[in-house]
């Protein structure tokens, strides 16, 4: 993690970014919805541009920020980037020192801090934070937390040339598990409730944060959706656990076989990402 401050880029708007702005902002019912739909559309240009420059494509109006009914009910600053998924553009004041998180999170890969400034003729984006190391009941973000934001290509890269690979292993795998064994029926649960870009933000972070050896153990827990005890993924699937911020205590026998059939799963796929992302040298892979 780094100091928000000392890594940012600078976007300058143009005059029809902020005309785009104030006409959405003009629909809005109430003066604070007119602010918060006006910084959120600045957001989402703002990262639209400097999405744009890392040669990603982007679809603005795909978003729910660009839908007019959604936009006026629910607080999004959405980018969607066809084929990988969304990222969520965070307004946050100068002076602040924490991002707030909307209440509307699917195919959400990343949330980007926006800083603004009056006058609002440009913004800073001070970094970014991937989906998956945030959970379900978390409401804001320090800015001390955040990656900087010129390594958002590196994260995007890598799930982009992972999506491919998984859309193929999990295709075999799930035309191999039979719906009428239990266990495999459980496993088949798992894989399928995530998207192909949340499976290689959640494999991902697996392979840089544990050794080689415990990722079919690290691995197969953050497939079932309890991952790591702090920082990340932490029991955002409670079929394992009835405690939100403890260890698991206790399991049935099938549960402990779905976990064995998913730590070998993720230790398949991590050997192979591990490869097409180029950390092969980076490990003794077998």
């Amino acid at each position: 993690m780094t100091n928000a401050s000392e890594h940012c880029i600078t976007i300058r708007f143009q005059k029809q970014d902020c005309e785009l702005a104030e006409k959405f902002a003009a629909s809005q019912p109430n003066v604070e919805k007119n602010q918060q739909v006006y910084r959120n559309t600045l957001a989402v240009l703002a990262v639209n541009t400097f999405v744009q420059e890392l040669r990603y494509e982007t679809d603005l109006d795909a978003g729910e920020s660009w839908h007019p009914v959604l936009r006026m009910f629910h607080n999004v600053a959405d980018l969607v980037l066809p084929g990988i998924g969304k990222i969520e553009c965070c307004p946050v004041m100068l002076g602040e020192t924490a991002i707030s998180l909307p209440e509307v999170r699917e195919n959400r890969i990343a949330y980007i801090a926006v800083e603004f400034a009056e006058p609002f003729d440009k913004i800073k984006l001070l970094g970014f934070i991937p989906a998956v190391e945030i959970v379900e009941e978390t409401e804001a973000i320090s800015l001390a937390n955040l990656q900087p934001i010129e390594e958002l290509l590196d994260y995007l890269d890598r799930i982009e040339l992972a999506i491919p690979l998984l859309q193929g292993e999990t295709y075999k795998l799930l035309s191999y598990l039979a719906e009428d064994d239990p266990v495999q029926a459980r496993v088949r649960e798992k894989l399928q409730h995530k998207s192909m870009a949340e499976l290689a933000a959640i494999l991902n972070q697996v392979l840089h944060r544990s050794e080689q050896s415990d990722w079919g153990y690290e691995g197969g827990k953050a497939l079932a959706g309890i991952g790591y005890s702090s920082g990340g993924l932490v029991n955002r699937d409670l079929s394992f656990s009835s405690h939100k911020s403890s260890p698991v205590e206790k399991v049935s026998d099938m549960e402990e076989e779905v976990k064995a059939e998913l730590n070998l799963i993720a230790e398949n796929l991590l050997k192979k990402l591990a490869e097409i992302w180029g950390d092969g040298d980076d490990f003794a892979l077998s």
